[in-house]
């Protein structure tokens, strides 16, 4: 097994500092500071850990996705800060706070995207 890693090291190491570098160069400064290149434009305005948000500021999120602006009003109602918002899943959105499948996939995939 130590013989296949240092057979692996060598061919990852040299393409992924070139793939970095090359990152580097052409990726406007903007994209290095959205941790996890977050897709949600919207969102700028909030903190980037979302583990700290408040109510407020889930509630800010909730609203800046497409379609789920009128939900924001469960998540203040259900006290979700940011804490709960990374472990809600799609049970809880659908049966609990009886919010619709298609907003409840698209919160849940957002959800999702701020975990990583």
């Amino acid at each position: 097994s130590d013989g296949e890693e240092e057979e692996d090291s060598p061919s990852l190491s040299p393409s992924s500092s070139h793939s970095g570098s090359r990152a580097e160069h052409s990726a406007p400064p903007s994209d290095s500071s959205a941790p996890g290149g977050l897709p949600l434009e919207g969102a700028s305005f909030l903190s980037a850990t979302p583990a700290q948000w408040s109510v407020d500021e889930v509630c800010k999120f909730i609203s800046s996705l497409q379609g789920c602006e009128e939900l924001a009003a469960h998540f203040l109602s259900q006290e979700i800060d940011g804490q709960a918002l990374l472990l809600l899943r799609e049970e809880h959105l659908i049966s609990t706070m009886n919010i619709k499948l298609g907003p409840a996939l698209k919160i849940c995939a957002s959800i999702n995207s701020l975990r990583e």
